[in-house]
């Protein structure tokens, strides 16, 4: 089955609907970072956010100026759209930063990647060979919106972006595209540095492979991205080579080796299966897919697989970070990208699992419920300290006050009144996507 150019348009507009409902606009460090670079180019002309220091929770200190220290291409992207805005805005303030922006930021940073990533795993789901045993739309659609990747979707965090750009780089990279696969590669690393592991490891295959040719186009369509960071940082730090994190405020451990050490075993437990930031446990359907991957007839060789092998290495290099927890953080963040990748990876071997019609409900369902609870109260706001947030936060905040980032509560309307739209408007939209595949199959 392969769907037309209008019902790809159709899915990829009604996932970004629904992820689009909740745009966050609010004060977390790591969202008015990014914000106040986008605010200081435009309104102020300079990469300094001085103007902005006291808003902005993260932030760097070199040579008495300050500046944002997340990888700068989000913020880029952002700039051109805030630019319009502003033309037709009346300003606020000097220093405060407007949360139209940081909606925006959200919507475009947040939102369209999350879309067009489950729009893209639908897309490979419907183009596999076998026979599917679960609807490619809701196989697509239900994992990731019962995941930590929808916790992030609205908010304009730069996890969900470079998660994109890079399964947009393995793409390129099934292709044999390699010249493709380097500029994403270098645009997800410009998104967030983490993802590096990955075009990486790629170029090490390629080594290994003594395909030195797809190796120069790699690094030839890296290239332009490498100059970018290069002169980002020049122009911040006065080296090409020297990260705003080297600098940041607050957070010492980062002035060294970017703040990585040794893999911890503890971490690595609470990143992975425990439910204080476990990938598996807030992306459940993972776990049944992993295990309909490796019980396939064809077993992946896993110590040459593009995907499985930078995974695990990423997790690895995340339990020993200085910050693995990841702050106030629903699920894993910095483990986005990983999350992305094995979805696209693996679902294909779960939809033709024989077993994957009895497993697929209960682990989709648990994870849309941790997910949905946890939108419609606090977000990605979970205390670091906490060490069970589902059974310590989350299920406590139910029945309390509704998430006031949703979209129409700006028009007036009640938020317990756009919790209870949402949820038809979901589920309408999922019977919508299961309705297109069936007109798709039968066509």
């Amino acid at each position: 089955m392969r769907p037309d150019r209008s019902h790809t348009l159709l899915f990829f507009l009604i996932v970004l609907f629904l992820s689009s409902w909740h745009l966050f606009g609010g004060g977390n460090d790591n969202v008015t970072s990014r914000a106040a670079m986008v605010a200081s180019i435009v309104q102020h002309g300079t990469l300094n956010i001085d103007a902005y220091a006291e808003n902005a929770g993260d932030k760097a200190f070199i040579n008495g100026h300050y500046y944002s220290e997340k990888a700068p291409l989000p913020a880029l992207i952002v700039v051109p759209f805030w630019w319009v805005v502003h033309l037709f805005s009346q300003p606020l303030p000097d220093g405060t930063l407007d949360p139209a922006l940081i909606r925006l930021g959200g919507f475009l940073i947040g939102s369209v990647p999350f879309a067009l990533i489950a729009t893209l795993i639908w897309m490979r789901l419907c183009a596999g060979n076998g026979r599917a045993h679960i609807p490619p739309a809701w196989a697509a659609a239900l994992p990731v919106f019962g995941s930590f990747l929808f916790i992030q979707s609205g908010a304009f965090f730069g996890h969900l972006i470079g998660a994109m750009f890079l399964l947009l780089a393995y793409r390129a990279w099934d292709r044999d595209n390699m010249l493709v696969c380097g500029s994403f590669a270098g645009a997800a690393v410009l998104c967030e540095f983490t993802v590096a592991l990955f075009p990486v490891y790629w170029a090490l295959l390629l080594l290994f492979r003594r395909n030195y040719r797809a190796l120069g186009m790699l690094a030839l369509g890296a290239l332009p991205a490498c100059l970018l960071l290069g002169a980002y940082n020049m122009a911040i730090s006065g080296s090409p080579l020297t990260i705003g994190y080297s600098h940041q405020v607050g957070y010492d451990f980062m002035h060294e080796a970017a703040g990585f050490g040794l893999p911890d075993l503890e971490h690595l437990w609470h990143i992975t299966f425990s439910d204080y930031r476990g990938l598996f446990f807030y992306a459940p359907v993972l776990v049944a897919a992993f295990l309909a991957l490796f019980t396939q007839r064809d077993r992946p060789r896993w110590w040459l697989d593009p995907v499985l092998v930078p995974s695990a290495l990423s997790i690895l290099a995340i339990s020993g970070f200085g910050g693995w927890w990841g702050g106030w953080s629903y699920g894993p963040r910095y483990l986005t990208a990983v999350a992305v990748l094995l979805f696209y990876r693996c679902l294909p071997a779960f939809v033709a699992w024989h077993w994957s019609r009895w497993a697929f409900g209960p682990v989709a369902l648990f994870g849309l419920l941790c997910a949905f609870a946890a939108k419609d109260t606090v977000g990605f706001s979970l205390p670091t300290e906490f060490i069970h947030p589902l059974t310590q936060v989350i299920l406590p905040a139910i029945g309390g006050s509704s998430s006031d980032t949703q979209w129409p509560i700006l028009l007036g309307v009640p938020a317990q009144w756009c919790s209870v739209l949402f949820l038809l408007l979901f589920t309408a939209g999922m019977f919508a996507l299961r309705r297109m595949d069936h007109r798709d199959a039968v066509g």
